[in-house]
């Protein structure tokens, strides 16, 4: 069945007659009719009785003419729908983001994207770096916002994050804004848990380096760490969007050969699968948003050269 069946059998019933509703639709009253009988056909039922002359409603075309009408009226509704997501108006987006990424960069984006998209909705997956790319690929998500290992998918650079070393105003290196990461192996170090892409970093250059970190402390939530390192406790290792009391602690970039170890954040999405208007605008927005303000921009810049070593 197809719906300009319901539409001609609709349109007949509203002109009363066939001629008029073949002059309103445009068409033939021979091929009108003849789509009616294959309506009939298929259904296996009368709709029209034809022997007095004029057509007239069966008790079956009444009561199929009712859901006829409902089905049309709802697939006008899906067109109405279809042509509001091509424009961008209404949609669902799935954004995957790592924890500290959420916290830092999403919230203050969110209140300017709600305001210009009310009718779409947001939805948020807090997620680790590793899996998010996964998730994506899967169909599970529409964007996803992480760091390195979006290969094959298409995606926007937003803000370089490098590994940090907070320490206590007193510390010996708080005058320092860059140390080597063999300056900082050299002290007791508040290191973030392996979950986290700075401490990957982080392990491999010393691993590249030879070198033996002094670990005092490994722990899944780096305001702990930062927590730690501003009465003393070691320097701790976090990646520059953690937020930290700038009163209490001195922040310097951790580097290798001259160069800050770390990455650039991105947002990504599967090349493959039809993206709406909408999610397009919310990759452009959050990019220029990004390019205005990010998290730990003060601590690290755009034109800052930010490599982080291959983790093997």
């Amino acid at each position: 069945m197809e719906l300009r069946h319901l539409r001609y059998f609709a349109a007949i019933v509203e002109a009363r007659g066939v001629s008029p509703a073949a002059a309103r639709l445009n068409i033939t009253q021979p091929a009108l009719s003849r789509q009616i009988r294959d309506l009939e056909s298929e259904l296996g039922v009368s709709l029209f009785d034809r022997r007095s002359g004029r057509l007239v409603l069966t008790g079956e075309g009444e009561d199929l003419l009712v859901l006829g009408r409902a089905l049309l009226a709802r697939a006008d509704c899906l067109r109405e729908r279809a042509r509001a997501l091509q424009s961008g108006d209404v949609g669902i987006i799935r954004v995957g983001v790592a924890p500290l990424t959420l916290e830092r960069l999403l919230p203050s984006f969110l209140v300017g994207f709600r305001r210009q998209h009310p009718k779409v909705e947001v939805r948020l997956f807090e997620d680790s770096p590793g899996n998010l790319w996964s998730r994506l690929k899967r169909g599970e998500l529409s964007l996803a916002v992480s760091f390195p290992g979006h290969e094959g998918l298409g995606s926007r650079l937003l803000f370089p994050v490098c590994a940090l070393a907070l320490m206590s105003r007193e510390h010996r290196l708080a005058r320092r804004t860059t140390l080597d990461i063999g300056e900082v192996t050299a002290e007791r170090l508040l290191l973030p848990s392996r979950q986290y892409l700075t401490r990957q970093w982080f392990d491999e250059a010393c691993r590249r380096q030879h070198l033996t970190p002094n670990i005092s402390l490994e722990s899944a939530v780096p305001h702990t760490l930062a927590a730690l390192a501003s009465v003393g406790h070691g320097i701790a290792i976090v990646p520059s969007h953690t937020p930290f009391n700038h009163r209490a602690l001195h922040a310097a970039r951790v580097s290798r050969d001259g160069q800050a170890l770390g990455a650039w954040a991105a947002i990504a999405w599967d090349p493959h699968r039809f993206q709406p208007l909408f999610v397009k605008h919310f990759i452009e927005q959050l990019a220029r948003h990004s390019r205005r303000t990010y998290p730990g921009q003060k601590h690290v810049n755009r034109r800052a050269v930010v490599v982080a070593p291959a983790v093997s």
